[in-house]
C-alpha cells in the first residue's frame, strides 16, 4: 500500500509524496490526476509541479468565475427575454383592449346615431300628434260654440215670443208693448259688467216673477242660470215694478 501525505514545498520529509494535494484527482486537467512526485524527483521538478498546481488552481478559479459569470449572464439574458416577452404580451393585450374599446366606441357612436334618428322620428311623431290634437281641439271648440248657440235658442227670449206668449208670461198685451217698456226703463237700470242674460231677457225674467210669482230656483232653471244670479237680476230691475203697475 502506498503511503500518501499532503505535500508542502517548504517542508522536507523523508516520506514518499505521490500527489501534490495528497490525493488523486478525478479531473484529467488536475496535476494530481496521475502521480507527479516520487522519491527521486528533484527539487526543481517539485517546484515546477507546485507551480503547475497553482496554475491549475488559478485556472480553476477563473473557470468557475467565468462559469458563474456566464450563468449570471444567461440568467440576466433569460430574465431580460422574459421581461421583453411579458412586455410584448402586455402591449398586445393593451392594443387588443384599445381595439376592442374602439369597436365599442364605434358601436356606441352608431347607437348614438340610431338614437338620434329615433329621437328625430319621435319629435316628428310628437309634432304630428300635437297638430292632430290642435285640430281636434279646434273641432271641439266649434262643436261647443254650436251647442251654445243651440242652447241659447232654447233659453227664453222675448224676441222669439208672439203676442199671446208675451201676454201669458208678462201680462203685457203685445211684444211691441214689451219693447216700449224696455226702452223706458233700461236707461235707469244699474249697469253691470257681468251679464249672464241679455237685458231684454232680464226684463222678461223680472216680469215673469211679477206676473206668475215663480220661485227664483225655477226661474234659474228656465233661463239656465244660477239662483243667486236670478236674485241679483231682480234687485237691479226692482224699479220696474212701479212702471209695471203704472201700465196696468
Amino acid at each position: 500500500m502506498i503511503e500518501i501525505e499532503t505535500f508542502s514545498p517548504n517542508v522536507v520529509t523523508s516520506k514518499t509524496f505521490l500527489f501534490l494535494s495528497g490525493k488523486k484527482s478525478e479531473d484529467p486537467l488536475h496535476p494530481d490526476y496521475v502521480p507527479s512526485l516520487f522519491s527521486f524527483t528533484s527539487k526543481t521538478d517539485r517546484t515546477r509541479a507546485v507551480k503547475n498546481l497553482e496554475r491549475y488552481q488559478r485556472f480553476r478559479e477563473v473557470s468557475v468565475k467565468r462559469f458563474v459569470s456566464a450563468n449570471t449572464s444567461k440568467e440576466l439574458a433569460a430574465t431580460a427575454l422574459m421581461n421583453l416577452y411579458q412586455s410584448s404580451t402586455i402591449k398586445k393585450e393593451v392594443q387588443m383592449v384599445e381595439v376592442q374599446g374602439t369597436e365599442v366606441q364605434t358601436v356606441e357612436v352608431q347607437g348614438t346615431e340610431v338614437q338620434t334618428d329615433e329621437t328625430h322620428s319621435d319629435i316628428a311623431s310628437l309634432h304630428e300628434q300635437i297638430k292632430s290634437l290642435n285640430s281636434e281641439c279646434q273641432s271641439l271648440r266649434e262643436k261647443v260654440h254650436e251647442l251654445e248657440s243651440e242652447l241659447k235658442l232654447h233659453v227664453l227670449d222675448p224676441s222669439q215670443f208672439d203676442d199671446s206668449k208675451i201676454k201669458f208670461f208678462t201680462g203685457l198685451p203685445s211684444l211691441q208693448t214689451f219693447m216700449l217698456l224696455f226702452s223706458s226703463v233700461s236707461s235707469v237700470v244699474p249697469v253691470t259688467t257681468k251679464h249672464s242674460l241679455k237685458p231684454t231677457q232680464e226684463l222678461l225674467l223680472t216680469l215673469m216673477k211679477l206676473r206668475l210669482n215663480l220661485s227664483e230656483e225655477f226661474l234659474g232653471h228656465l233661463f239656465r242660470i244660477h239662483q243667486s244670479t236670478v236674485s241679483r237680476i231682480l234687485r237691479r230691475w226692482i224699479h220696474v215694478r212701479e212702471a209695471f203697475n203704472s201700465l196696468k
